[in-house]
């Protein structure tokens, strides 16, 4: 250490915290007390210029919330593009099917029975199986 530009003070700890602060300075491989409490200083110190300035903090929030709503935006219309799609294949099913509105009700419910149970992973080829037919 450069003790010249080094300063001794006298600190009044709980003999607790001290307990604690060893052990964290051993498990977290500090060197000394001092390196200890100086680090924890210089940390303490440095959050509270942050909080005080917190430019950075302000830029990511920015940042982070014009992503999400970019985000939010692209998820959005590929549901509305989806959606679109699958409308099409009803309307063709239904011109081809001759269904009453009580089997579609009933397929509709067994359809949301299905998504429920398996997470949404419902496979075309196990529904063609015969597998949900339990």
């Amino acid at each position: 250490m450069d003790s010249e530009n080094m300063q001794r003070i006298s600190l009044y700890l709980d003999r607790g915290l001290v307990k604690r602060a060893d052990k964290f300075a051993k498990e977290q491989g500090f060197s000394s007390r001092n390196e200890l409490f100086s680090r924890a200083v210089e940390s303490l110190m440095a959050d509270s210029d942050l909080q005080d300035n917190d430019i950075l903090g302000d830029k990511l929030a920015e940042a982070v919330l014009k992503l999400s709503e970019d985000n939010a935006k692209a998820i959005s219309k590929g549901l509305f593009r989806y959606a679109v799609q699958l409308e099409m294949v009803m309307r063709v099913l239904a011109e081809l099917s001759e269904y009453t509105p009580e089997q579609v009700e009933e397929m509709r419910r067994e359809a949301i029975n299905n998504v429920r149970r398996t997470r949404g992973k419902v496979s075309l080829g196990d529904i063609l199986a015969g597998y949900y037919d339990d």
